[in-house]
């Protein structure tokens, strides 16, 4: 499995677009037949902080992921918004076992 984890912060003034941008995101990445998870976080005392979780059952399916053509509008409608981002790609080693 392939987890994908995003930070972001956005321009404080773009917190309602970025949001937007997420929910846009997070509505056709569930969908997707090998994304596992698609969650995102908002932080609790600087709303303009954010954390994006993805989990995949490889890199293919990730790919695939970002060749879709809701990741090509998110790539759009978040990038006037994002201030600093940090992504990262991790291979699962421990899993859940409840």
């Amino acid at each position: 499995m392939l987890a994908v984890v995003v930070t972001i912060t956005s321009h404080p003034d773009q917190v309602e677009e970025m949001v937007a941008a997420l929910e846009a995101n997070a509505a056709h990445s569930r969908h997707e037949p090998e994304c596992l998870k698609w969650e995102w976080s908002q932080h609790i005392e600087d709303p303009s902080r954010f954390a994006i979780y993805e989990l995949y059952t490889n890199r293919e399916a990730f790919a695939a992921h970002k060749a879709s053509d809701h990741f090509a509008a998110w790539v759009e409608a978040s990038t006037p918004c994002i201030k600093e981002k940090v992504a990262g790609q991790y291979e699962v080693k421990g899993a859940d076992c409840r």
